[in-house]
Formats: structure tokens, sequence, C-alpha cells
């Protein structure tokens, strides 16, 4: 068998367990390739130890480790992110356990396990993951524990494990409110958006999605200062669409900063963002920003934050009177390209009218032709794709809608532009805030009336209990798994522990993880160590310091020195090979007792189990001058036989 220096197999197996137990939610995340190998590779870590395959020689593992470096670069080239260093981190603790030959390899191996915990950080930051990352390290831990003791079971290690994580916590608790934070982050987390699922987006083509799949993802969270208003008043502006290239409408115009709008600002809100990979910065019509640090007012009363946000962000924002008039159109707010003859001869009746009579002439077009709202109106593959709209289908959801009012508004030459973003919200009564889900994203089209930009939504014509209901209650539904009064009282029990959930993730979010830079330094002045408190602040971590480690030296002085008792190791490692076999040691028993329970088990191992026993017995009772050499040489002969 080939034997690891220092370690029995069932505290190798212990160690490998722990890992896995670190890896496992990297599953979702790495190549399978990778998951292949690092399975592969411990597979052959444990037969080597249980079922003496032999050790691979140094120049296969060089030309292993080679290969995987070959793999990671092949795949990820030179840009070098988190994913390319989480696979290279995995292949690495692969190889790892199967080079193990001392006790020295197995504490790199568990030390790798630690790193592999933090990593789950780069994909998810949530309250189940927390909890699971403690649990991780709590097992690393506790496999360490089991490898330096001698224990047969690693029960009692494990729990070893967590009590060192508790007494360690209120440590951790210290440093995390008085530790100096970063003004940023470390990371940033990465949310891909697949195909036809609701959600917000930078572009509008109506034309090009025949089935919209509603997303429960979470875009922001709202804490207003006073009451909620009511949710079909509340319009989240993120873009506004200046341009159409006759099916795409999107942003052509270049973003350029500008003042607030002047005035009373109405109550103050607080919105905590998602990451979305973008700039864009979400608020109610018309922003003005009460915490502006990163975050820019441009063009259309929209606002932009300074870099991508690959992190969760926190800014206050108040209202400001509308309607905006800090952007008078130019030629792109009535420019069309050709196409759609039939929505241009509509618009000429109202050419040459106010720009209010036009836009109820269209409403009224809307609210009487026979118009539908639908989650599933057929993608188009025409050019003209508003007339197909208008003329056609007649059936559509928001961006069907706000396109060819727009589209109209501007052949008839009233100035139009459409802004993207989310309306209405769902009020969580266990927090007290509004959730916005991806489901809310909408489209809609302000118009130049009077001498400003008003909001017009021809959704609220069509499908006016969209705003008040969100889209969900367009959605299909099965029918017939249940009874309606079931399906309603299934319905209330899900939402009530949904947002129950949704109500310990924000809590989790704001106090945890948005406990930023401002918010330390908000509560050190609110404990009295303003800007000029900070020297006291490392003051008294450095006394808290040396008061700890004071405490620790004088405990260990007072001890008595520990002395290595080799024997005794040698000898639970005989008991867990006996364990193997089906004949574990009992707490009552003696090192004979147990002996002989273990030869009338096994006769046949009898002649090696024996002199093991005697051995042990002598060094332990006798007071035999031989050194424990022989008793390990006992040991591993035994464990050959058996």
């Amino acid at each position: 068998m080939n034997g690891i220096t220092g370690c029995d197999r069932g505290r190798f197996r212990a160690v490998l367990a722990a890992a896995a137990i670190a890896f496992a939610p990297h599953l979702f995340h790495i190549s399978p390739f990778v998951s292949v190998f690092l399975f592969s590779a411990w597979g052959y870590a444990l037969g080597m130890q249980f079922r003496s395959w032999p050790t691979p020689p140094r120049w296969l593992l060089v030309v292993l480790a080679l290969y995987c470096l070959g793999m990671v670069f092949s795949a990820y080239g030179r840009s070098f992110g988190e994913d390319a260093g989480v696979t290279l981190l995995m292949l690495m603790l692969g190889l790892k356990a199967v080079e193990s030959k001392s006790l020295r390899d197995v504490l790199a191996l568990s030390f790798l396990s630690y790193f592999v915990v933090v990593t789950n950080v780069l994909y998810s930051e949530s309250l189940p993951m927390t909890a699971y990352m403690f649990f991780s390290v709590a097992a690393v831990t506790g496999a360490l524990a089991y490898l330096h003791s001698g224990d047969v079971s690693p029960c009692p290690a494990l729990r070893r494990g967590m009590k060192i994580l508790l007494q360690a916590l209120p440590l951790a608790i210290f440093l995390f409110i008085f530790f100096p934070r970063l003004q940023g982050v470390l990371w940033g987390v990465y949310n891909d958006r697949g195909k036809g699922v609701s959600g917000f987006s930078d572009t509008l083509d109506p034309g090009s999605v025949s089935d919209l799949a509603l997303s429960g993802e979470v875009a922001f969270r709202v804490d207003f200062a006073g009451p909620v208003p009511p949710v079909e008043t509340l319009y989240w502006r993120g873009q506004v669409l200046d341009s159409f290239d006759g099916r795409v409408w999107s942003r052509k115009r270049p973003f350029r900063p500008v003042e607030s709008v002047p005035g009373n600002k109405g109550s103050e809100y607080t919105v905590t963002l998602e990451p979305h990979s973008g700039k864009w910065i979400f608020a109610l019509d018309l922003p003005a920003p009460v915490s502006r640090r990163g975050i820019t007012l441009g063009e259309g009363q929209v606002l932009e934050a300074q870099i991508p946000l690959r992190f969760r962000v926190r800014y206050t924002m108040a209202v400001a009177p509308g309607p905006d008039r800090s952007a008078p159109p130019g030629a792109w707010a009535v420019k069309l390209p050709g196409g759609n003859p039939r929505s241009r001869d509509l618009a000429r009746q109202w050419a040459g009218k106010p720009a209010r009579e036009a836009v109820g002439a269209f409403l009224r077009l809307l609210r009487e032709g026979g118009f539908s709202y639908t989650l599933s109106p057929g993608a188009t593959g025409e050019n003209d794709i508003v007339d197909h709209f208008l003329f056609a289908s007649r059936t559509g959801y928001c961006e069907h809608y706000a396109s060819a009012m727009a589209f109209v508004m501007r052949a008839a030459g009233v100035p139009a532009r459409i802004v993207v973003g989310y309306q209405g919200g769902e009020v969580n009564p266990m927090g007290g805030y509004l959730l916005v889900r991806q489901s809310e994203a909408h489209a809609w089209v302000e118009v130049w009336m009077d001498g400003g930009w008003e909001r017009v939504d021809p959704t609220s014509v069509i499908a006016p209990q969209r705003l008040t209901g969100g889209s969900g209650q367009f959605a299909p539904r099965a029918e017939g798994l249940l009874p309606a009064g079931g399906v309603k009282m299934f319905s209330r029990v899900f939402r009530f522990f949904r947002l129950g959930w949704d109500a310990a993730n924000n809590s989790w979010n704001q106090w945890m993880l948005g406990f930023n830079y401002e918010r330390q330094r908000g509560l050190w002045e609110r404990l009295g160590l303003s800007s000029g408190g900070m020297g006291r602040v490392i003051a008294a971590v450095a006394l808290g310091f040396g008061i700890f480690l004071s405490a620790v030296t004088w405990n260990s002085l007072r001890r008595p020195a520990f002395r290595r008792d080799r024997a005794r190791e040698l000898y639970l490692r005989f008991l867990s090979a006996c364990a193997a076999l089906g004949v574990p040691a009992h707490r009552s028993d003696g090192p004979l007792t147990h002996l002989a329970r273990f030869t009338a088990r096994h006769p046949h191992l009898a002649e090696a189990a024996e002199p093991v026993v005697r051995e042990y017995v002598a060094l332990r009772y006798a007071g035999a001058e031989r050194g424990e050499d022989q008793l390990e040489e006992l040991v591993r002969a035994f464990t050959r036989r058996k």
C-alpha cells in the first residue's frame, strides 16, 4: 500500500471529503472537463491509499501540470480573470491529492481547500451561500483537527472545528466593524440574461420576441422616507431611446451632463440596485440626486454611473417637479427611416395639429381599435413592423405600443422619444420597502408638449391593470392541477414565504454586504470617532490585539509542555484499520480485550495483530525501552496484511 507518512487512510479520506464540500458549489460555474479531471484525480488518490495503485512518477505529474496550465490558457487566453483563476485552483486541488506523500502535502491540500471556499464569493454573496461557506470552513477545520488528533471517529474533530469558529466569531465581528474599509469592491458579480426573458435593456426591438418569459429576479429595492406612493404612479426611468432604424430603437446621442430641475424637491427615497454590468441608474421622474457620489445626471433626465455596476450600489434620490424642460428637441426628435407606409398615411391625418390633440387621437385609436395586451404576440419577420402591429396583429406588450406611438408621433411632426425602465413594484410588508423585479421592466413614450417632455403611456389605455398589478397577471397559467381555491391558498402561502425570504436577504444586503466605507464612517461618527478619531480607532485595535496576544501567551506559558505521544498515535492508527474491517474499538475496551474481539472475528489476521498489541502494551504499561520505530513497523505490516 502507498501510505502517507504521518497520515493514515481515514484521515486522508476526511481531508478529501472536506475539499469536496468546499468545491461543490463550483460544479455550476466551471467547465465539466475540470470537474471530471478533479474527481478522477481524487479517485486515483483514494485508490493509491486503499487499493495500492502505483504512485505516478514525478515526470508524469509535471506533464499533467503543464497540460492543465495549457488548457486554462487555451480556454481563457490572456484575460486571466476570475473564472480562469478558479479553474486553475481546482486543477491544483486535484494534482495535489495525487502527489500527496507526507503529512505536509495533506496540510497543503487542506489550506488549498480554504482558498476554494473563499472563491465562492466571486459568484454569489447571498445569505445561503454565506451559510454554506461557514459550514465548509467548519468541515475543513474539522478535518485539520482530525488530522492532528488521536480520535478514531472524525465527529469529535468536526465539533472541535465548529467550536474554534465560534470562538473566533467575536474577533471577526470586531474587525468587521472597526477595520478600515476600502472605498470600492474587490470583485464583481456578473449575471447574464437569457434571450426572450423580461428585464431591462438599452435597446427596444418589439418584433424579435414571440413569447416573453417573466423573470422574477430582483432589479432593485427602494426604501421611501415616507409612505410608499401608489404603484401606478411609479415610473423608474433608466434610458432614453432617440433613434429608430426601422426595427430597433436605441440611443445614439452622446451622454451630456445637465443640472437637476430647480424647485422644491419631493420626498426622498433610497435605492439598493443589484449588479447588472451596465452604467444605468434608475430613479423616479424626474430624478434629483441627493447622494450623487459616482452618479451623473444627463440630458433626458437619465442617470449614469461612472463605472459599470458589477457590484450592489445604494444611492438616495428625491423627486423633482416636472416636466423635463432641460433638452428642447432637435431634428433627431422627428427623424425616421423609410418604410411603414400605412402608419405614415395615418399620421398625416394629425400633421400640423397641436401635439396634445395628436396624442389624444392616437390613444383613442388604441382604445377603440380592438387592440389587446399579451405577452405572446408572435415574432414578425416583416420589415414594416409598425404597420404589422397597427393594422394586422393589433396585439403586443409595452414595447409594441411605445414603438408604434413614437413612430406615428414623429411621422406627424410631433417630437417624441421612448423611455425604458421599470414601472410599479411590490410592497413587502415584512420590510416596509418596495421590491422591483425584472418582470416590471417597461417602456413608455415622452412627447414634447407645451414646452416640455411629458410622459404618455399607451399601455395604460389598453391594460390599465398592468400598472397596478404588474405583468405577472398576463402570464399563462396551468389549469386543472388544483382547484381554484387551492391555487389561491397556495399562492398566498408562497407569496408569504417569498416576501419573508426577500426581507431576510434585504437585511443581509443592507447590514452586512452594504456595510461600506460610508456606513463605517457614519458608525464611527455616532461613536464619537469622527475625522480626527482615526488614531483612536487604530490605537483601540492595537490595544485589543495586544491584550489578546498577551492572554494567549500567558495561557500557553502556564500550561505544561506538550509531548507528542507517538505510541498512542500508532495504536490509534491500528484501531482505525481494525474499524475498517468491522471491529471498532469500544470506550470500555482495553488493548487485550479489543484484540480478543478482533481475533475472534478475523482469526487469519491474529498473527499480524497480536505483535502490535503486545508491543503497545510493553511501551505503554511495562516501561519497555525499545522505541516506537518497532511499533510503527508492526502497524505498517498489519495494514499490508489486511
